[in-house]
C-alpha cells in the first residue's frame, strides 16, 4: 500500500489557497480520490477568537505580537496532531496555509518534525499572485480578521518574504492568475 501524502498549498493571504484546495478536492472526489482537508483556520476558529479575548485582545486579530505569541501556534499544533490521525488511518491530508513558521524553519520538509507519520509522503505548493490583485481579494471576502492587513496594508505587505525554500526551488511555485484548469494540472502532477 502506498504511503499517505501531505500536500501544504501554501502562499500569502489573498492568493486563493481556500479556493484552489476546494476545486482540487472537488477534482479528487470526481476521481474517487478521497482527501481530508484541514485548514488551520477552520480548525482553530471555535476557540482562538475566545482565546484572544479571554487574554484581553481583539477577538478577530490575526496579525498581533499577542495572537503570535499565544494562539498562533496552538492553532497550527491542532491542524497538525488532527492530521496525523487521518495519516495513520491511510488518507490523504491537504494543508491550505501560510505555514511561515515551519517553512523557516524547515520543519515543513520533516514528517516527524510536524509529528507527522513518518511514511508521510510530503508535497508542497506556494501560490503566487500580484499584490494589487491580493489586497483586492483580502477586502471582497469582509473577514473581520482581514481588517488589521487592510488598515496596515502597507506595514502588513512589507513585513512579507518569498520564503527561502521556494527562492531556491525546494517548491513548486504556481502563478494563481493562471486558468484553474493549468493550476489544478500543476497540483495533480505533483500528487501523482
Amino acid at each position: 500500500m502506498t504511503p499517505p501524502l501531505a500536500l501544504f498549498i501554501l502562499g500569502h493571504a489573498g492568493v486563493g489557497k481556500s479556493f484552489l484546495t476546494t476545486r482540487f478536492i472537488q477534482a479528487q472526489d470526481a476521481a474517487s480520490r478521497a482527501w481530508c482537508v484541514l485548514d488551520k483556520d477552520v480548525v482553530s476558529e471555535s476557540w482562538s477568537g475566545p482565546l484572544l479575548q479571554a487574554l484581553g485582545h481583539d477577538p478577530n486579530d490575526r496579525d498581533s505580537p499577542a495572537f503570535k505569541a499565544h494562539v498562533r501556534d496552538l492553532g497550527y499544533l491542532s491542524t497538525l496532531r488532527i492530521g496525523r490521525d487521518q495519516l495513520e488511518h491511510g488518507l490523504n491530508v491537504i494543508f491550505p496555509g501560510p505555514w511561515n513558521r515551519e517553512l523557516a524553519s524547515g520543519a515543513l520538509f520533516s514528517a516527524s518534525a510536524l509529528g507527522l507519520p513518518a511514511d508521510t509522503r510530503m508535497r508542497h505548493v506556494w501560490l503566487e499572485l500580484p499584490e494589487a490583485v491580493r489586497r483586492e481579494r483580502i477586502a471582497l471576502r469582509g473577514d473581520p480578521r482581514d481588517q488589521w492587513k487592510l488598515d496596515h496594508w502597507h506595514e502588513y505587505v512589507s513585513a512579507l518574504q518569498r520564503p527561502d525554500a521556494v527562492e531556491r526551488g525546494r517548491i513548486t511555485v504556481l502563478d494563481a492568475s493562471q486558468p484553474l484548469a493549468h493550476q489544478l494540472d500543476a497540483l495533480h502532477a505533483l500528487v501523482a
